[in-house]
């Protein structure tokens, strides 16, 4: 009988090491994705919220609002959209078929899309398509606990989120969340509708 105890409370402590290893691998995960996300520039169209929209990055998909698939983010990031202004981050996207079984030399011009400024490694892509589906992917609007997140606690960017505290409430205004995204710059166009799935691999 104690030699079955010991048997089963060994599996029993396998078992949660091993669900705290995959605990420690998701935080990880998402920790690598946020520092992806900042890195790759991914704020000067979608904004730290991923909300998008117009302005000084052109019209961005809303992450917050997407639909796409974890496997579809991938697969956007990685590839980008044809004839649209997301740009691709595997810098060897349309050399052989890989995106959309497309080549360069199949496309128009204008329909092959930009190379992204920070071209990413597959890990990279992996991520941050994983940090989008965890942290922005169905979240609604922007709070100050997720702005903290993003900025660090004490972040003065973050004070408009802590003013409108109200009601048990911490949601900034469209036009207060405006004011206070980082102000880079990506070379984008319209993509007014990539919160949809979609077939890009269109003649």
């Amino acid at each position: 009988m104690m030699k079955r105890f010991r048997y089963v409370s060994a599996a029993v402590f396998a078992a949660m090491m091993a669900g705290s290893g995959i605990a420690r691998a998701d935080a990880n995960s998402t920790d690598e994705g946020l520092r992806v996300f900042k890195a790759a520039n991914c704020v000067g169209c979608h904004k730290w919220t991923g909300a998008g929209g117009g302005g000084y990055g052109g019209a961005a998909a809303n992450l917050r609002k997407t639909k796409l698939t974890l496997e579809q983010i991938e697969l956007t990031i990685r590839c980008g959209r044809i004839s649209k202004g997301m740009p691709h981050f595997d810098p060897d996207a349309y050399t052989d078929g890989r995106c959309y079984g497309m080549k360069a030399s199949q496309l128009e011009p204008g329909r092959i899309p930009p190379e992204a400024d920070h071209p990413l490694r597959q890990a990279d892509i992996d991520a941050v398509a994983k940090y989008v589906v965890a942290n922005i992917k169905g979240q609604g609007e922007a709070t100050l606990d997720q702005c903290h997140s993003f900025f660090g606690a004490g972040s003065r960017v973050c004070d408009m989120y802590a003013k409108q505290d109200e009601g048990g409430t911490q949601h900034a205004s469209a036009e207060q969340q405006e004011t206070a995204e980082t102000h880079h710059h990506m070379k984008v166009e319209a993509a007014t509708d990539s919160n949809a799935p979609h077939q890009d691999a269109e003649k």
